[in-house]
């Protein structure tokens, strides 16, 4: 199935190296046909919530120690659900600035000062391996503390337990893949 646009046509591909079908950019060009895809990413859905309150409930990595964690967070925030994939670590710089970028960005557009960080590993098919996905998360928000943001993080390498409310306006609930 292709769809033609002014400026190319889009079209279900299956690449060679690749078992699933991807979305295809196909633009012409005076020496023929280019294509072009995107790699998988990570994804982000972040939620503005004007309360949040989350608690450990059973460890799901051996590698983390018993504890329980429970916390509230008031006075509004972005509620962040990060899913890290493989191809991540293969530009990180990248992953980790435009998770940064897109963070501030929904930040200033909620008009919150707190940023909440979850991994949550269920956005896509494609995992990374959990002490990587912990890495790039816990940069995010250092680099986010550093620009000024009030950062939590939900307890890893745990199930937790969740209560929020999402504000109704459309852009309080985003979804972003890069």
């Amino acid at each position: 199935m292709a769809r033609i646009y002014p400026h190319g046509t889009v079209r279900w591909v299956a690449l060679p190296e690749m078992v699933k079908l991807y979305p295809v950019r196909i633009w012409s060009e005076m020496d023929g046909v280019r294509l072009w895809r995107q790699d998988p990413g990570m994804k982000m859905l972040m939620l503005h919530v004007s309360d949040f309150w989350y608690r450990s409930h059973c460890r799901n990595l051996e590698t983390e120690e018993e504890r329980q964690q429970e916390a509230t967070v008031a006075g509004g925030a972005v509620l962040a659900w990060i899913h890290v994939e493989p191809h991540d670590l293969d530009d990180r710089v990248t992953a980790v600035r435009k998770a940064i970028k897109n963070l501030k960005w929904h930040a200033r557009k909620v008009e919150v000062e707190q940023v909440v960080l979850h991994s949550f590993a269920h956005l896509a098919e494609q995992t990374a391996e959990p002490e990587a996905s912990r890495s790039i998360i816990e940069e995010v928000g250092e680099r986010l503390v550093s620009v000024g943001f009030q950062v939590h993080h939900t307890p890893w390498g745990y199930f937790n337990e969740f209560k929020m409310h999402v504000e109704g306006p459309g852009i309080a609930k985003v979804f972003k893949s890069f």
